[in-house]
């Protein structure tokens, strides 16, 4: 059911003259369709204002307008109206004053290619409408959206004629037109005045092709933390700790300026979590040079590993590689142990049934130069090898980290099966072993499904034969956000919005840090918000992102809470703050998800854009160590704002913490403009105005 605006708020006689315009800036397309794809379409605008008759041509580029209001015909009978513009326009016209009865009467083109000089009111048969009776002492409510790229002339009109022979479309001026409401007085955080028609409404965005973007397809990590945990007690003598120190930490080691980026890693994940951007292969199109010196010297040939003929490794090379083996669709195997429920290996089980199964194989860690492998994702493989159990081998024969070995451990308390392998993430570490992170389904006696996510880390092959396990950071640590905001009501109401619904589950808190903001009332919007907790903190003076940030952690007293660092303009996934949380852990881990930066025009249901790799502006750390590292650089960039995040990683790398570094599934960053955002002074002008 749709939302419409059914009761019209009262009309004065002072609004005629005029019609109301709503700008959305910034957003690219030419169809009115992308128009209403538009995150804040149609209740934010960029700015609202109005004109004095039915025709603009502001001469700008990707953006969008609404114009909506009454028509106040002169006199009684059939009218046609018509509409032009560049590039695609609709002009919707309702029967009464409701904008719930608003219909399409006439358009320019649907694809955004189609166009029309200004004035040229039959160029398409679409851009005339059939006539409608009309009576004076009526008023009509009208609604014109319009959407103009970056490419040729932008205008937009409307005429109309009366049905007769010969007369021509005239544009419809001012005596003709009314107000819908004043909006000159409200906030732009007031929205409950907007008309919502069928042509606009909340929830109105077009139905669009299933996604070719794998990343939207449904996958067990994107709600396995609604699955309630193992009890902690059948952990405590299964899951032992171990030393992990691992190689590439680089306390007290001297590293220049913003030189942390080459120290930081993507993690191996596995399954395929489709964070390539795969649909967008035809926009990322890579060139090499053909020279053989520099293939040589700088190609990429000599990080694959090519698969060997079936049979054709020897026995003591194949004990040293080490495999996870899944069916391709991810599901485990029975397990044949009986005291996990398997079958025991019968006939037709063994090697020669087998090899016609195809299996997906993880290399979880290797040891020397032979077995570096530098890709993300790891190779479908067929293996001649008898049914095996889920269990996870790394390194030499004898070193294992294994679920299957630590269930039988569980079982002696309460009995579970492995239903499924999650997720598991891995940082390599050839000479002090590697680091993992485990996320395995399992299923209790009594028919509950429960998850065990935690990370463990093992001995390289080199080493004497034992596995390890360390724990992962708090699971119940508050996982505050401090964004600083100033003068930007339609994303803050947003924030809000996603903050309500991630929060309900977990209790976080959110400190929110204004800038003074003059388009909203901040506060009053935090008190209005479904937060279970939060803080608002105001600061006077210009837009400053380093102190803003730092002031949201100071109003943080718990020091083992964690706290991420953000902005307004993020799409968070329900699954954020879990993953926040287990990848951070005190004194020694820090966490900087990769956002996917959107691209002008596109939205999480349509996503293209690319990944944010060298940005760590979202980072999350425990309060406890951020205040050990000294915070954010605040008198640095006092007034400016770029490269505090990587000022930020210099300091966290060389106080000893480990930076994890992923592509986090449906995790954007919003497309945005940055003119005019923060209302702030340029140093020029502040030096001038000094005393």
């Amino acid at each position: 059911v749709l939302n419409l605006t059914r009761q019209v708020p009262a009309w004065r006689e002072e609004y005629k003259g005029q019609a109301n315009l709503h700008v959305f800036e910034d957003w690219c397309g030419g169809a009115v369709g992308q128009l209403r794809r538009n995150l804040h379409f149609p209740l934010f605008p960029h700015t609202r204002t109005t004109v004095k008759k039915l025709a603009v041509s502001p001469k700008w580029k990707n953006y969008g307008l609404r114009l909506f209001g009454f028509i106040h015909p002169a006199r009684d009978g059939d009218v046609q109206f018509s509409v032009a513009s560049d590039d695609n326009s609709e002009f919707w016209l309702s029967p009464n004053e409701s904008p719930a009865g608003a219909q399409l009467v006439a358009f320019v083109g649907k694809t955004g290619s189609e166009w029309t000089a200004p004035g040229e009111f039959t160029k398409f048969s679409s851009q005339v409408s059939k006539p409608r009776r009309l009576m004076a002492s009526r008023r009509y409510y009208f609604e014109l959206l319009h959407k103009q790229d970056d490419r040729g002339s932008d205008h937009v009109e409307v005429g109309w004629r009366a049905f007769l022979p010969g007369l021509k479309f005239e544009v419809i001026g001012s005596a003709h037109i009314s107000l819908y409401t004043d909006e000159s007085a409200l906030k732009m955080d007031h929205v409950a005045h907007v008309p919502q028609s069928p042509a606009s409404h909340v929830g109105g965005r077009p139905r669009q092709e299933e996604s070719r973007a794998d990343m939207l397809r449904p996958d067990p990590r994107d709600a396995f933390f609604l699955t309630p945990r193992v009890e902690p007690s059948d952990l405590e003598s299964v899951l032992e700790p171990c030393a992990y120190a691992p190689t590439y930490v680089v306390k007290d080691f001297p590293i220049a300026r913003y030189q942390g980026l080459q120290f930081v890693y993507l993690s191996f994940v596995y399954p395929n979590d489709h964070t390539r951007l795969t649909h967008m292969e035809t926009d990322n199109k890579c060139f090499y040079r053909e020279s053989p010196l520099y293939l040589e010297r700088f190609g990429f040939y000599k990080y694959m590993k090519m698969d060997r003929e079936e049979g054709g490794e020897d026995r003591q090379e194949a004990q040293r590689r080490a495999f996870l083996f899944l069916n391709p669709d991810g599901e485990c195997p029975q397990p044949p142990h009986p005291q996990l429920g398997g079958p025991g290996r019968g006939e037709g089980e063994g090697p020669e049934a087998s090899s016609q199964e195809s299996r997906v194989a993880l290399s979880l860690c290797q040891g020397g130069k032979k077995e570096v492998s530098h890709r993300r994702y790891l190779r479908p493989w067929r293996g001649r090898v008898g049914r095996i159990g889920p269990s996870i081998q790394v390194g030499a024969p004898g070193i294992e980290l294994s679920p299957k070995r630590k269930l039988e451990c569980l079982s002696a308390r309460r009995r579970y099966a492995l239903l499924r392998i999650v997720n598991v993430e891995k940082r390599r570490d050839s000479a002090r072993g590697s680091r993992f992170l485990l996320e395995l389904e399992l299923q209790e006696r009594g028919g509950r499904r429960l998850r065990l996510s935690d990370a463990g880390c093992a001995a390289p092959p080199r080493a004497a034969g034992r596995g390890g396990h360390r724990r992962a950071g708090c699971r119940c640590a508050q996982c505050p956000r401090p964004p600083p905001v100033k003068n930007q009501a339609r994303w803050v109401v947003q924030f809000l919005a996603d903050m309500a619904a991630l929060h309900a589950r977990t209790g976080d808190s959110v400190v929110l840090v204004d800038f003074e903001s003059e388009d909203m009332d901040v506060e009053q919007a935090l008190r209005a918000a479904r937060l279970p907790r939060y803080q608002y903190l105001r600061r006077a003076g210009n837009f400053e992102r380093s102190a803003g940030l730092q002031a949201g952690v100071d109003a943080v007293e718990d020091a083992s809470s964690i706290v991420f660092l953000c902005d307004l303009h993020i799409h968070f996934p329900p699954s954020i703050l879990d993953g926040i949380r287990k990848h951070c852990v005190e004194g020694k881990l820090a966490f900087a998800p990769v956002v996917m930066r959107l691209s002008c025009g596109s939205s999480p249901g349509d996503p293209h854009g690319y990944w944010e790799v060298n940005g760590f502006g979202l980072f999350g750390i425990y309060k406890s160590d951020f205040d050990r590292i000294g915070g954010m650089n605040t008198e640095e960039f006092r007034d400016q704002w770029g490269g505090e995040d990587w000022e930020l990683l210099d300091r966290v790398l060389q106080a000893g913490l480990e930076v994890e570094r992923l592509r986090v599934r449906n995790f954007y960053h919003h497309f945005h403009s940055r003119r005019g955002m923060w209302g702030a002074r340029s140093r020029k002008a502040a030096r001038k105005e000094a005393p």
